[in-house]
């Protein structure tokens, strides 16, 4: 398979020096990067089955510190009448 990619002159450069610091060629390079970076890509299947896997976490830092709340908890406090 042929392909024809479009890279700016800067970014081509470094690339033909580094390849050629490594002693292979800029498509043995690009080849090599590209086997890099979708070895550790995930694909959709992996990600929803990670989601699966992951256990709920709980809110806050002591989620089951509350003991009790009393029933009158949202009411208005004695004084504070005019306030609201």
């Amino acid at each position: 398979m042929s392909v024809t990619l479009d890279i700016p002159p800067h970014i081509l450069e470094r690339a033909s020096n580094y390849a050629a610091s490594e002693g292979i060629s800029l498509d043995a390079l690009i080849s090599r990067t590209l086997m890099v970076i979708t070895s550790q890509a995930r694909s959709p299947k992996q990600e929803s089955s990670d989601v699966l896997q992951k256990p709920a976490q709980k809110m806050g830092l002591m989620p089951d510190a509350v003991l009790f709340i009393a029933p009158d908890f949202d009411a208005i406090p004695e004084g504070f009448e005019e306030y609201i």
